[in-house]
């Protein structure tokens, strides 16, 4: 097993509050079909340009791999969250949960560290369906399952979504971010569960 240190584990986002953990976004499920698919939220993936193309991420991203394969991952990583000194977290600045095992364990890490507000957004509405009838969704975690086109509706299925605008107007809390320098700033409207449905400006 390789030997992990905080920056081999965690990202360090621009626009983010706070840490956050992400996989290759080659790697989605769902998101790999999407992006082949004109107009869906997928089709121009920042995930797979920028920063994420560079060298620090190339080579940190099969360790991140691993890890989130490995029997030691829910240790590893409530380790590494425990010491965070800021009070949010994101989970999959890029890419998606692969599995039931693998949302279950994300689920222990985010009961295992209760300072942190957890946000996991994720496409993958029946994995988490499922997986949720294993654990139940901590108190500091808020899941938000994405829609899948540019502005389409929310999806059903979970209380709490995310969805693209472009031609359309914002459906539920507009994300502040592209009026403020592509930042969250103060915002934290994407951890709050009292906020149903948080909607992003198409890139």
């Amino acid at each position: 097993m390789t030997h992990y240190k905080g920056s081999a584990i965690l990202s360090n986002t621009s626009k983010m509050p706070g840490k956050s953990f992400g996989i290759g976004a080659h790697r989605c499920i769902t998101g790999s079909k999407l992006v082949k698919i004109k107009g869906s939220t997928c089709s121009d993936c920042y995930a797979l340009k920028g920063s994420y193309t560079w060298d620090a991420y190339q080579n940190a991203e099969p360790k991140r791999w691993e890890l989130i394969n490995s029997e030691k991952f829910v240790e590893i990583m409530t380790a590494s969250l425990s010491r965070l000194k800021g009070d949010v977290f994101r989970w999959f600045d890029s890419g998606d949960v692969q599995s039931v095992k693998m949302a279950v364990s994300i689920l222990n890490i985010c009961e295992a560290t209760p300072k942190l507000k957890h946000w996991i957004p994720s496409r993958e509405a029946m994995i988490w369906k499922n997986a949720l009838k294993i654990k139940a969704l901590p108190d500091n975690v808020t899941l938000r399952i994405s829609a899948t086109m540019i502005d389409g509706k929310p999806p059903s299925s979970h209380a709490n979504t995310s969805t693209v605008h472009k031609d359309k107007p914002a459906i539920g809390y507009a994300c502040p971010a592209s009026n403020q320098g592509g930042k969250c700033l103060e915002c934290r409207a994407c951890w709050s569960r009292d906020i149903k449905n948080v909607s992003y400006k198409a890139h």
